[in-house]
Parts: C-alpha cells; structure tokens; sequence
C-alpha cells in the first residue's frame, strides 16, 4: 500500500547510494535520505574514525543522447572501517532495468593496507528479481545483478566500476534526471558530472548546491563537487524537516507539464484496450447496477480485491503497463497496471477515466516538468459534466470507494490524458468518510491480580485501512498473534481469545474487532502501589523541524479525526486505587479531554480527541506544540493500585482440610502471582500430606528463594535432588542458593552437575561463567560465557562480562566487538563507561535500536521470572538499564527530542548517579534555556566524579555568575547528592544500628517487595514500613523492567534513614556476580 512500502529509485533517478545498491538494510535508509542543507562545498576534513565506513572518492558520469538514451558511469573506492562497514559492503547489489537498460561491472576489487589487491568474480555473479517479484520475476524488467565481494576486512579500501548503458527510451528524444546528496554517509569527494547535448532547452534546478558548465564541441557538462562530508547527526536531528525529501538537483527537457501529460497518456494508452474479456468482465460485474456511479463502484471493487498489488514504485523497471487483459489473466500488477485494468473496464461501460501520476512521499515540484517526481499511479474517474472528478486508488485493496489516503490527498498530480483535464490538479484535500477510532474494554479484576476484559475497536477512515489491510493479508490462522501483537501495542500483554472481526470485504462499514483478554497476573498481590495504565496513549502526529527553506508552508498536523478510548472495569474490595488528575483542552483546531473516575467499585475511564483540521499555519506552530504536549503528558499519567491479601481465598485454603492435590494447585497459583510466603506455607502442608509428590521440593524451593529464605531453600532443592537426581532444574536453582551463602565451590560444583543434566541450559552456563569470571578464573569463566552467548535469547550481561574477560586474556579485538553491540563505544575497562557511550557523534538511530534490545532483553527476565529470587544478575542488571535509559536519552536529544531525553536521562542519573550522565542531563537543561538547573546539575556531575568532571566544572564556571559561586555550588553539590537518594523514615529502632535492604519497584516510587539482606536483624521489621515510603527512583516509559536497588538503613538516637545505593559500574564484572550477595571469597 502507499506509504507502507519502501520506495525504489526512479527510472534514470540515481543517487549513488542507490545504485549499486550494497546492503538491503543500508539501502532502505539511504533510499530516504533527504536533500542536504547548504553545507560549504569544500570544508576542511574532518574526523572519520567514528564511521563505519567512509567513502573516499565517488564518480558519477551521466551522458544523455538526443534520443534519450545514454549511460551511467559509477566509479567508488570505499574505506571500511569497522565489522558494521563490513556487514554493510559484503555483498553488493546493482539494480538496473532489463527491458531498457544493460549492465555492465567492469570491475570489484578489495585493496588491502599492505597493497595487495583481491579481484571479486563478476562473471558468475547472477540478476534476480527483487523480493517483492519472486513468485513472478518475468512480470517486471526490473533486476538485482549480487556480487559477493571476496576477502573484505576492516581497513581494507573496496573499489568498484560499473556501467548501465541506456538502451531505449521511453520517451523518444526527452530525457529527465535527479540526484540527492547524501546526510548519512562520510565523503572524501564526490563528483557528479551530466553531459547532454549542447542543443536541448532544459529546466535544472539546483537551489543548494553550485555547479560549473563547461562546453566541449556539440556538448554540455554541468559538474557538482562535494568535499570532506562527514554526517553531523545533531545538525540532521534539531535544524532541519526530516521529512524533507526533496532532491538536491532535478533535471528534464520536458516543457511544461501538458506535455508530460500527453505523453504519457499515449504510452498507457496503448494498453487500455477494451478486448471482449474485458467487455464480458465489465458486463458481468455490473449487471443490475443502472448508474454510472454503481458501476464504477462495482469495477472499482473488482480491481481492489482481487487483483493482487505488487508494490514497485511508479518508474522502477518498465514505465509503460501490461496490457488489461493481461492484468485481469494474471489476477496481480503493480500500480500501473491495477489502474489500466479498472480504466479498461471503465472504458467498457462508456465511463471515461485519467491514469494520474502522484508523489506518496513529498510534494512535487511545480517548476520541473518530470515524471522523475512521481512514484506512484492513481485513478481519475469522471462520472458527470462537469470538471469534478472521484480520485481512486485499487492498490490499497481495502480502502473504500472514493477514499485516497491521508498522503495521496491535497497534493499536486498530473492527470495524464489529451484532452482538456491534462496537466496539474490537486487532489482532493477531504476524505468522504470521517476518520475515527473508537476503543473500549469491558473488564473485572479479581481479588488475586488477574484481569479479564472484552477489548472492542471499531475504526473508518483512514484508520480503517491498514487495520483491515493487516488482518486481510495474514492468513486467519494467524490472527492470534496479530492480535497479540496490536493488544501488546495497546498496553495490554497477556492471553488473547474469542477473535471476532466483521466481514473484511464488506468496506461499506467500519472496521470491527473484538477479543477476550486474560492476565493470570496482572498485579503481585498484595502490592503497596502497582502503577498502571488502563487506556492507550493517543498519539498527535508530531511536527517535521522547521525548515527555513520551507518557513512559510502550513504544518501538516493530518488528518482529522474523532479518537474514544474508554474502559469500564469492575474493581475488588481488597483493590484501592488512586486516579490521576482530569485534563481538558480545547482549541479552535481540537479539543482533548481525559477522565478517571472510581466509585462503588467501578472504574471508568475516558481519553478523547478530536482534531478538526489537516493543517495549521505556520505560525500556529508554538501553540500545536503546546497542545500536543498537553495530550502526551497526560497519556503519562498513571493510576495507582495498592492491594491487599484477599480476604479469602488462598488463607481459606490453608485453615480448611484440604487434599494434598488442592494445597499444591493453591501453592502453584500463589507462586505465579509471586506471592511467595503464602506459596511456601501451602506447599509446605501439601507435603506434609504427601512427601511423595513428584516436584514438589522443586518448587518449595523456589518459593523459599524468592522469599529470601535461603538456608530453606538449599534443603529443599537437596531434598527434590534426594528424591530425583536426574531432576531437570534443582541442581541449577541449588548453586545459585549455594552462591548466595557464599560457598563458591559448593556452587561451581552445583552447576557443574547441572550442566551434565542439561548441557542447553544457558542460564547455568551464564551463571557460572560470572562467578567464575569474578574469581578471575578466565579460561574457565570464557568457555562458559561463549556458550551461554551463543545460545538464545541475546543477554547484554553476557556480551559485558565476555568483553572483559576477553580484554584480561589479551583479545581485544573481540572485546571491542562485543563492547560495541551494548553499549555503543568499545571500552571495556576504566571508571566511566558512560563516557564513551553518550558521545556527540553516535548514530542516534542505532543507539536507540542497541538501547532497546537490551532494555527487551532484561524486562523478557523480568517477564520470565529469572530475576525474582534476586540473585546474582538481578541488581547487576540495573547497572545495564541506567546505560540503556542513558544511551536513549542522549539519542533522543540529539534527534531534537528533549522532552523524552530528560525523562531517560533523568532516570539514569537516578539510578546510576553517573557524573557523565548528570553532565548530558545539565546539557539538555541548558539547551532549552533552564539555567539555574543546568548550573546545578553540572554542579552534581563534578560531585558525582567520572571522567567528565573538568568539562562539568568549566561549563559550570561559563553559567555562574562568579567564580565564587561556582565554587560554592560545587562544595554544596556533595550535601545534594546525599540528600537526593536518602529518605527520613522517623524511629524504626532505638537503638544505633545499620542494615542492607533489597528494594524491588514496580513503575511506582512505592517498592513492591523489601527483602532483608545482612546487618543487625533487628531493623527486618522495618520492611512493612518501608513499603510505605515513596523513594527517588525514577521511570521513563512503561515496560516489563522493574528496579531493583540496594539501600541501606541506618538508625542512631531514635532517628532512622535510608540511603539507596548507587548502582556499580556497568562494565564491573568483578562486582556483576554478586552484587545481591556478600562478597565471594576465592
């Protein structure tokens, strides 16, 4: 469908990062690339040794006959810098044309540092069609010449040479040609040379970029030179429109746009032939219908539904379309042949119709008459006298009759035809079918946690369509997890069933699906103050950055819409619920409400929007901002749930005469809801009515783990191993406990053994390749942490603690390698890893996407269970999740995003207390003229320590108003930093003593559980009073990851405090294998 496919380069439209096209993935981003700023054509160079790869030297010569054939000659010599370079260039990818075009590579060679040359076969190398085209590869001309390139290696020079010979025109004696510089990619130099007859009239437009004319004979050579690029990522983020794809250089001998317009429609014309399988068609599919309107609709539908769209942009392979018939055989066409068929069928019942050619991405340029602009083909159809005409478009497949999506609609397009209608028009600005969305959940709590609720959706409009599209295109077997994937999307993870949707063909009427929702365990009960979000966000559509180029254009804030999102849940006696605060805004554009009400055991809630327009003036930007701001704070908010033990329920089970068989399913449940002590107690009687029960030690162990009850839990494990000692999971769980008391090798043998029982089980091999990495034992501790890294699902703990035992036995390439992928920098030693992760010059893309998987991978553990026990990696996973909040929070702002950076990044400076962290947040407060908290927050970054503390103080010492006062602030900065993370708790105890507590929170600043670790075991009695007490933690977003946080309580003449401990260092292996235990002794 428009705008959810990835576009292909146009006919004789090159940038040379698209053709040859060298990685799938590189060329889906480079295919975007938007149109440069006004760079200085020859800075000086600059730093490279951060990039991938560099492009040295690029050549481009392109050479126009008078008859519109011609050639492109590309010439590259590429630097490889580093394994994601590699990955990048291993295989190159050179598209061209069969039916119009030859190619021809004359050369792909790899020059190594020492001089060498490696020469890569090309005369093996094989076209394929792309993948779009592999069950019909005859249907398109359009080929993909692979090249595998042989021994490429970092540091070496790759250099290649091809050339596509021009053949046919499609368009005799006219020629047409665009190019964008890159924003993504480091250049040496590039030079792109046009050679055309000397004769030819043409239009050229260059707004940005300089060239030179030189003139040699009968010919004309325009000449564009680019020097020393190097991507500056903050520049792209925050100073220009990303949406800003218009190319740097447009060339055409065309005109005027009548005459693009009749030339083309002759081209298609040709293949509008109404033949008698068409007339039968026609006929057959509107028999009965007796207006024209009926029946275009009827033909309309027939085209959509049926006729498979094969996604190639307008101009990529042959211009012209297949002949209709041919199109109705094969049943599939691309958007040129969906329109010549429906036109055909149109011409068949004397309805008349216009092929109309439109840009899906950007708007067109009106000064440059070429078909080069558009990457797409709708349908016109004029149904009555006059000039109005109904705009189609068959390759959405289930959009209704008469709606063109929201980014094909007011936008110029060339109705391509002779008579009168040819030229521009603007297509329609309106749909004909309002856009909404309505969304409600019909649920009930129970008094254990779970959740039960029916979720509705009903959608038209443009938000029908790719809804409808979605559940169209993958088979009904699979609806589940589609489901599953929109519910996850909507907030809500769990058991889906009971999937209903309308009648999927049937466009007339909106879109409807309905399903069952179930989640065992929704909340831990009891919970002193579970966070949770019961309705989705609605999303405003943001704003491109303001493109001076562009100051003047309205801002598209489109299209309009009527969003209800309510939910109606039943809550029990045992449930208290806090809701947030009511909002409502209205504005001449939209009004945004949202509601909370909780009464008689019911809560009802409301997010409402509507957006009465597509556009706002330019100078309405401040005032959208502000609006959107509005709705996104408020889909922040939370509602928080304290819930107590069920009045009955499990503690019935307990004082009744139950059967062995019933304590055990009680026992089983109360563990899943992670309810531990009750789980204990009940399994414990279970036993005591049938020792023999098969497991049942197992999993008494387990509950006596994860209830900190560690001695319990080592004799129930070594019980379970008594009764089974080929048990599939005790001797794993039993070195972790053994572990947790410090008996090192009692532990290493312990997962010795279970590794011979189950010689997959990574989380064994992870285990005890940390402990034996701790004990620096690093041949042992590296054969464990290889295999516990080759086996899925990717760990980052794994990846960290391998680089540096990698590092300590002298590998440092892997080290670096492995460093990379987690954190974005390849240090693995030193006292600030943050340092080199939250650099200037990092890709903010990449960043993000490496920040994610790791936060993915930790909350899977979370989701898992792996960490409710809190052993070794447990606390050592926080000090992963601060990096990644960090290492998203910097992309983010250096993306323009400040809003969400200072909630990551506020977030990583409470946990991890990180001088660099608090030196970036103190950037961020700078950036948007907060100065007394940027003053004070580089105030806490000197404090803090790191290895940013002179760039701290010297950014401290240009915000203060004295040197005095900077000096002040810094002595004060120590006191602050204390005093965050520290809380007053009153008199716990009389007496002087100290204890370390475990603290675990659950998206609330109210811990869920408290564990005692060591210390004086008089202050164990403080943990009812410390669920009580909010903390300084902090959480960015809503996911599956929980904090969990060392403290510790001090009391001292009847007053007690409670400071939370700074998580380790994310690159302290040493520490990483026992941060939840006392110190291991080798």
């Amino acid at each position: 469908m428009v705008g959810y496919r990835k576009r292909s380069p146009l006919l004789f439209t090159t940038s040379r990062y698209k053709k040859p096209w060298m990685l799938r993935r590189l060329f889906a981003l480079l295919l975007s690339i938007l149109a440069a700023r006004a760079f200085a054509q020859s800075p000086a160079p600059a730093d490279t040794s951060g990039e991938p790869y560099v492009f040295e030297r690029i050549n481009e010569q392109v050479r126009f006959e008078e008859d519109g054939t011609g050639l492109r000659d590309t010439t590259a010599v590429v630097r490889v810098q580093s394994q994601a370079g590699l990955q990048q260039f291993g295989q190159l990818i050179f598209a061209y044309s069969s039916a119009t075009e030859n190619l021809e590579i004359d050369y792909v060679r790899v020059r190594k540092p020492d001089g060498r040359v490696v020469i890569s076969s090309t005369k093996d190398a094989q076209d394929f069609a792309p993948d779009v085209l592999r069950e019909a590869p005859m249907y398109s001309d359009y080929r993909q010449r692979h090249v595998s390139v042989a021994d490429l290696r970092p540091g070496d020079t790759l250099e290649y040479h091809s050339i596509v010979h021009v053949t046919l025109a499609y368009a005799p004696h006219e020629f047409w040609y665009q190019h964008t510089f890159p924003r993504d990619t480091a250049i040496g130099e590039e030079r792109l040379e046009i050679n055309v007859p000397k004769a030819r009239q043409l239009t050229i437009k260059s707004p940005e970029r300089k060239f030179e004319i030189q003139e040699n004979a009968d010919r004309r050579t325009y000449t564009w030179i680019l020097k020393n690029f190097v991507p500056d990522r903050k520049a792209r983020s925050r100073d220009i429109e990303e949406t800003d794809s218009d190319p740097d250089i447009q060339l055409t001998t065309f005109s005027d746009w009548q005459q693009v317009a009749h030339w083309y429609a002759k081209l298609q014309d040709d293949r509008v032939v109404v033949d008698d399988s068409i007339r039968k068609k026609a006929a057959e599919l509107t028999r009965g219908a007796d207006s024209p309107l009926e029946q275009s609709r009827r033909l309309y539908d027939y085209v959509a539904r049926n006729v498979r769209y094969v996604s190639l942009s307008f101009g990529v392979g042959r211009l012209q379309p297949h002949p209709a018939s041919e199109v109705m055989l094969n049943n599939y066409g691309d958007c040129k042949d969906k329109h010549t068929l429906l036109q055909a069928l149109l011409r068949a019942r004397g309805i008349q119709s216009y092929p109309v050619l439109i840009n899906s991405g950007r708007k067109i340029d009106a000064d440059v008459p070429s078909p080069g602009q558009f990457d797409h083909e709708i349908t016109a159809v004029k149904l009555g006298k006059g000039d109005e005409l109904t705009w189609l478009d068959s390759t959405t497949e289930v959009a209704p009759y008469g709606l063109i999506l929201y980014q094909l609609r007011n936008k110029q397009a060339l109705i391509a035809s002779l008579d009168s209608f040819a030229g521009l028009r603007k297509s329609p600005a309106e749909s004909p079918f309002k856009d909404s969305t309505a969304f409600t959940i019909n649920g009930k709590f129970s008094e254990n946690g779970s959740f039960d609720a029916t979720v509705s959706v009903t959608a038209q409009g443009d938000t029908d369509v790719p809804l409808r599209a979605a559940f169209r295109e993958v088979p009904q077997a699979n609806w589940q997890r589609l489901v599953e994937i929109y519910s996850l999307r909507w907030g809500l993870q769990g058991d889906i069933s009971d999937i209903q949707v309308d009648p999927l063909d049937d466009t007339s009427k909106p879109f409807r699906l309905s399903y069952h929702f179930h989640r065992e365990n929704f909340f831990v009960v009891p919970t002193s103050g579970a966070n949770f979000r019961i309705l989705p966000p609605i999303v405003l559509p943001a704003l491109s950055k303001a493109n001076p180029r562009k100051g003047s254009e309205p801002l598209d804030v489109g299209p309009a819409t009527e969003q209800t999102y309510r939910a109606h849940v039943e809550i029990p006696a045992n449930f208290s619920l806090a809701t947030p605060s009511a909002v409502r805004m209205t504005r001449d554009y939209g009004d945004y409400s949202s509601s909370y009400v909780a009464t008689g055991g019911v809560l009802e809630a409301e997010r409402h929007l509507v957006l009465k327009v597509n556009e706002l003036p330019a100078a309405r930007r401040a005032d959208y901002g502000s609006f959107r701001n509005v709705a996104s704070s408020d889909t922040q908010q939370v509602l928080t749930c304290s819930i107590s033990s069920p009045a009955a329920g499990a503690v019935a089970v307990m004082k009744s005469d139950s059967t062995a068989e019933q304590l055990n399913k009680a026992g089983e449940a109360a563990l899943e809801r992670r309810d531990f002590a009750t789980a204990a107690e009940l399994l414990k009687r279970s036993l005591e009515k049938d020792p023999a029960q098969k497991d049942l030690w197992y999993d008494l162990g387990r509950a006596y783990a994860a209830a900190n009850r560690h001695n319990d839990a080592v004799a129930a494990f070594r019980k379970q191993l008594e009764a089974d000692a080929y048990h599939p999971h005790a001797y794993g769980e039993l070195a972790v406990e053994l572990q947790q008391q410090t008996k090192v090798e009692d532990a290493i043998a312990a997962y010795r053994k279970q590794l011979e029982i189950d010689p997959g089980d990574r989380s064994s091999h992870k285990n005890l390749g940390l402990l034996l990495a701790q004990l620096n034992r690093d041949k042992d501790a590296q054969a464990e942490l290889e295999t516990a890294a080759s086996l899925p699902p990717d760990d980052p703990e794994i990846k960290m603690a391998l680089a540096r035992v990698y590092e300590r036995t002298g590998d440092l390439e892997k080290s670096q390698a492995l460093m990379k992928t987690v954190t974005g920098s390849i240090t693995t030693s030193g006292p600030d890893i943050y340092s080199g992760a939250l650099r200037d010059n990092i890709d903010p893309n990449q960043t993000q996407r490496e920040a994610r998987q790791t936060l993915d991978s930790i909350g899977d553990q979370f989701d898992s269970g792996e960490f409710n026990r809190l052993g070794p990696s447990a606390v050592s996973s926080m000090n992963l999740v601060a990096l990644a909040w960090a290492r998203l929070g910097w992309a983010k702002f250096l993306q323009g995003e400040t809003l969400e950076a200072m909630q990551f990044l506020n977030a990583a400076w409470a946990l991890s207390q990180s001088g660099t962290v608090a030196n970036r947040l103190a950037r961020v407060f700078e950036k948007e003229g907060q100065r007394e908290k940027a003053r004070h927050m580089y105030a806490l970054a000197v404090a803090a320590g790191g290895a940013e503390i002179e760039a701290s103080r010297q950014a401290l010492a240009k915000l203060a108003a004295t040197p005095d006062s900077a000096a002040q602030e810094m002595a004060k900065a120590s006191d602050d930093l204390h005093q965050a993370r520290t809380i007053s708790l009153g008199a716990v105890s009389s007496s002087t003593a100290s204890a370390n507590f475990i603290l675990v929170f659950d998206s609330s600043n109210k811990p869920e559980r408290v564990e005692f670790a060591d210390g004086d075991a008089s202050l164990n009695s403080a943990a009812p009073q410390l669920r009580q007490k909010d903390f300084p933690v902090k959480f960015p977003d809503v996911s599956s990851i929980k904090l969990i946080r060392r403290a510790r309580l001090a009391c001292a003449q009847s007053k007690c405090s409670m400071e939370l401990l700074p998580s380790e260092p994310a690159n302290s292996v040493d520490k990483a294998a026992s941060v939840s235990a006392p110190a291991v002794k080798p």
